[in-house]
């Protein structure tokens, strides 16, 4: 299982050219991680760089940064890249060791590719969660934006749940859920102005968790045009097939990339 690439359509295993064929004719290519495992950021690294290699110029859309790292994205160098993790913040905000990501930057600014944030402003974010008065800007990108129905709705509120262990209040469920939309209807949102001016690139690459890249009820769903969407997914001790696994479904996913796991601990033990 670790290391081997399906399609999910298929059902059968496939090569990486593959893969690589179908994604450089996409308007939207979306790759999907678990974010605390290095090996997914050097599969997306990988992807990042042969797309570079294509001819077609895609843009780089980072879940992890915000309106205001556009400019350090804008102005990142290959020269620097390493320094690029503090310009944005990236382990003060919590996110993992920046040199884990470093490999996709790098693959990125050696092929000329534009970079930008995907994730909406903090503050938005904020008020969205609490009820509050949100900008006019984000009030029109939302009610121009497909909403889920009762039964989409239902099942995020009980993944929410589940990737919780449970642990969390019933009340905390509903805010989530409307946050989670909100990502990725902005990431949707980033992704298309990459193809508008300034930018005007021919694509776009979302470097994302995979609960955003999934083709039911996330990023894609927002999306027209061709899309290609990759789930990187860590196999589990005793799910020796690839239909064990939820990711492994075309509804959600086109590739399931499968990967060692980090470590064995259970997610459930850090809650309280």
């Amino acid at each position: 299982m670790n290391g081997s690439l399906w399609d999910t359509r298929s059902g059968r295993t496939v090569s990486e050219d593959r893969l690589l064929r179908e994604a450089q004719a996409a308007d939207w290519v979306l790759v999907g991680e678990k974010h605390d495992n290095a090996e997914h950021h050097r599969r997306q690294a990988e992807i990042v760089a042969a797309l570079g290699r294509s001819g077609r110029r895609f843009a780089v859309v980072w879940e992890m940064a915000d309106p205001e790292h556009a400019a350090a994205l804008k102005n990142a160098r290959a020269d620097s890249v390493a320094d690029l993790g503090e310009a944005l913040d990236w382990e003060g905000r919590g996110w993992p060791a920046w040199p884990e990501y470093q490999p996709i930057a790098e693959a990125a600014l050696a092929a000329g590719l534009p970079m930008l944030p995907g994730k909406p402003a903090p503050d938005e974010v904020r008020a969205l969660a609490r009820g509050g008065e949100l900008s006019e800007a984000t009030t029109t990108i939302l009610a121009a934006a497909r909403q889920y129905s009762a039964a989409m709705q239902a099942d995020l509120l009980e993944e929410l749940a589940d990737s919780h262990c449970g642990k969390l209040p019933e009340a905390a469920l509903a805010p989530m859920a409307r946050v989670q939309h909100f990502w990725d209807v902005a990431m949707a949102e980033a992704m298309r102005q990459a193809k508008a001016p300034p930018v005007a690139a021919e694509g776009a690459i979302l470097i994302a968790g995979s609960g955003h890249v999934r083709e039911d009820r996330a990023v894609p769903w927002h999306l027209e045009g061709e899309k290609l969407t990759v789930a990187l997914v860590e196999v589990v001790r005793g799910q020796e097939s690839a239909t064990d696994y939820p990711a492994f479904d075309p509804r959600l996913f086109d590739y399931v990339w499968f990967t060692p796991r980090v470590d064995e601990k259970d997610p459930c033990a850090a809650f309280p």
